[in-house]
């Protein structure tokens, strides 16, 4: 049994223009001290589908269908209460943008602490020598100076380290990495990256890895999830993914790379734009921007097909 299984998963929001399918009939599966990368461009579902997992949906949004079971556990239809219980305890999460998740009005210890208190009832002191422990372990420098510093008197990659102490706090068995680096130079990136890996061995916890760097991905990853639109169109092993990709959106993301780019050539990009979600898809939602595309491809979604070694692929290039 995997650690996380999400199966056929569903989520809608309404919205003013129509209903948006955010995540669309999706599949994913996470095994214990595993690292998974979920990749794709913006708006295609990569967020709310960590945020499903950890019940952050917008309010608005439900899960239309599907499963997400974590250790053998049901989430998609857990209480409020319960998911409380896991949340930030079992199954934590680094956001996007730390200067946005952290409350600028409370001092860094006290938000290192908050879970240290809520879920492993700590007393105060005994969760303050923890916390310390904790920003030690995430590389902060003077972490009995920094542990009463507010969010804003520290620098973008020192917030990124906190975000990943308090999502540390209580020994998860998962952690959702969604872009943790995005708002980071490529140098900070490179160092908040190699300590989630570290902390990732030394702890053996899971990683579900959000990124639209495929970069990143080649270094990190053991499997990867390409998703478009809100579907998975593509899953593989990292180093099958990357020497054979079959998905034209996949060889699309790979093109654009810029070490891939010709010595005075322009960079290879993507023509046009992803669909809109809040408009019903039919057929391939690629099919408006493949090279490949067919007439089937306009009038009917194709079927997942294995390629061999758990190389799945949703393209009617495969299946014709």
């Amino acid at each position: 049994m995997a650690l996380l299984e999400i199966s056929n998963l569903t989520v809608t929001i309404p919205t003013p223009h129509g209903i948006v399918h955010a995540v669309n009939s999706a599949d994913l599966c996470l095994d214990y001290g595993q690292t998974v990368a979920l990749v794709g461009e913006s708006g295609s579902g990569k967020s709310m589908t960590a945020r499903s997992i950890m019940g952050l949906i917008p309010a608005s949004g439900s899960i239309e269908s599907g499963s997400i079971r974590f250790d053998g556990q049901e989430l998609a239809n857990l209480p409020e209460k319960e998911l409380r219980l896991l949340r930030g305890n079992r199954i934590a999460m680094i956001f996007q943008e730390p200067m946005t998740s952290l409350n600028p009005v409370l001092k860094i210890g006290d938000q290192v602490m908050e879970p240290l208190l809520l879920h492993r009832r700590l007393d105060k002191q005994a969760a303050r020598t923890e916390a310390l422990e904790l920003l030690q372990q995430v590389g902060i420098p003077s972490p009995e100076q920094r542990i009463n510093d507010y969010p804003h008197q520290l620098s973008g990659g020192q917030r990124q380290r906190v975000m990943i102490a308090m999502a540390l706090a209580c020994n998860p068995q998962l952690l959702i990495a969604d872009e943790p680096t995005t708002a980071l130079d490529v140098t900070i990136q490179a160092q908040i990256l190699e300590l989630i890996d570290q902390l990732r061995r030394d702890k053996g916890l899971a990683l579900l890895l959000i990124t639209h760097d495929l970069g990143i991905v080649a270094q990190r990853a053991d499997r990867v999830h390409v998703m478009y639109a809100g579907q998975i169109v593509e899953t593989a092993a990292t180093d099958q993914l990357l020497n054979n990709p079959l998905h034209p959106y996949t060889r699309g993301l790979l093109a654009s790379l810029p070490e891939n780019a010709l010595p005075g050539q322009p960079l290879a990009t993507i023509p046009g734009q992803p669909p809109r979600l809040d408009k019903p898809i039919i057929g391939c939602p690629f099919k408006d921007r493949c090279p490949d595309v067919k007439p089937v491809c306009f009038e009917q979604m194709p079927a997942e097909l294995d390629k061999g070694n758990g190389h799945l692929v949703k393209c009617w290039n495969y299946l014709l």
